[in-house]
């Protein structure tokens, strides 16, 4: 308990249960340990900045597979006021928290955040991830024009994830809005997409099977068969 490593060893063995947990098959009682291992551990530390990093990953736990999502935001907010954290960890749980209000629906309290994280690190890959966060909340809430233009200017990000991802999101953007302008049945999926990022694959699919009843000849065939799978 004495040694420098004692606490990083701690959060380290935990992340590393809850790597093997949440790339298999899990049933509920795997998540509640899980929640328990991280409870622990904050029990016997406390809330500090040498425990900040198990703070958010409980958050994301608690937020994704879960789906408490009041008790996550509480555990972010906490963890954000922690003095002396990491300013790139700190950076990381305002993006978590922009994502917990997206799933709230509280789109103005996400792009705040996200934007907040954008401003304070210009011309870095966590700016131009909260960029590119912004740009796919408003085509969750089906403000296409302004995403769009988000995407184009990411496209020649230094982030070569993030251009890639952002120029597919655009070209999705660009294929389902040239024969219909509203984008109509492309809402309709960026909210199956949407329940497909909050880990909820029964609604998702709901709403992806409802599209081709809704809007019979649309775009989207390619789409749909690839977000179902």
């Amino acid at each position: 308990r004495e040694q420098p490593y004692y606490i990083p060893a701690k959060i380290e063995l935990i992340n590393t249960k809850n790597l093997r947990v949440t790339s298999g098959k899990y049933v509920m009682d795997d998540l509640l340990s899980l929640e328990k291992d991280y409870t622990d551990l904050l029990n016997e530390f406390g809330k500090n900045s040498n425990t900040a990093f198990a703070m958010q990953k409980l958050a994301n736990l608690l937020a994704f597979k879960l789906h408490r999502l009041g008790d996550s935001q509480k555990l972010l907010e906490e963890t954000i006021k922690i003095p002396g954290i990491k300013p790139g960890l700190l950076a990381s749980c305002k993006l978590d928290l922009g994502d917990i209000s997206l799933l709230n629906n509280k789109p103005w309290d996400a792009t705040l955040l996200y934007s907040q994280v954008e401003m304070d690190y210009p011309n870095t890959s966590i700016g131009q991830d909260a960029r590119f966060r912004n740009a796919k909340l408003a085509y969750y809430t089906g403000d296409f024009t302004w995403a769009k233009g988000q995407l184009n200017v990411l496209k020649a990000a230094t982030s070569e994830l993030i251009a890639n991802d952002a120029l597919n999101l655009s070209l999705l953007i660009s294929d389902n809005t040239t024969a219909d302008s509203l984008g109509a049945a492309l809402k309709m999926y960026a909210r199956a997409d949407l329940m497909i990022f909050a880990e909820e694959p029964g609604k998702a699919l709901m709403t992806l099977d409802s599209i081709d009843r809704k809007y019979p000849g649309n775009s989207l065939a390619d789409d749909i068969l690839m977000a179902r799978a």
